[in-house]
């Protein structure tokens, strides 16, 4: 913060976890290195210097052509939700409505971002997010018979 480092660094961040894991099984992939430190700094940083950009950045790529780059502005979402939690409930109808438009996205991969953002929610949103079961339920709900094994797996930690 001292450096104004924040806003270059998450700008730099964010897009990284769009990348395609090419690691071998011994080294960490891009995407997964650049959650943890996402998930680092929504903790350990201002609310303030966090959550805005990675909003912006969500809102910029949910409609990407790329699917990576969809699964990644959801993923971000749920990557901050513990560190960013009461900025989070200031904006929770946005921020939802980006998830549940995830949730219903023709890639799984960016379905099974969306499950996982909404799990995060369930556990750290509490109590605002109980508040939007009548349009969340019904998603959840959709999801739990998915196609994909994957997108319900992540569907059951919502329930957990």
């Amino acid at each position: 913060m001292k450096y104004k480092a924040v806003d270059p660094i998450l700008r730099v961040v964010c897009p990284l976890l769009a990348e395609v894991n090419n690691q071998d099984d011994d080294d960490m992939s891009m995407d997964r290195a650049a959650a943890e430190v996402l998930d680092t700094m929504a903790i350990n940083l201002p609310k303030k210097q966090v959550f805005p950009l990675v909003f912006e950045f969500s809102v910029g790529n949910a409609g990407n052509p790329n699917p990576n780059c969809r699964e990644a502005s959801v993923m971000a979402l749920g990557v901050i939700t513990e560190g960013c939690s009461e900025g989070m409930k200031k904006r929770l109808s946005d921020i939802i409505s980006l998830v549940l438009q995830a949730l219903q996205d023709p890639e799984q991969n960016v379905r099974g971002a969306a499950s996982f953002t909404l799990g995060q929610f369930a556990e750290y949103l509490q109590p605002e997010i109980s508040e939007c079961y009548e349009t969340v339920l019904p998603c959840i709900f959709n999801v739990l018979s998915d196609v994909s094994a994957d997108v319900q797996v992540m569907s059951h930690t919502i329930h957990e």
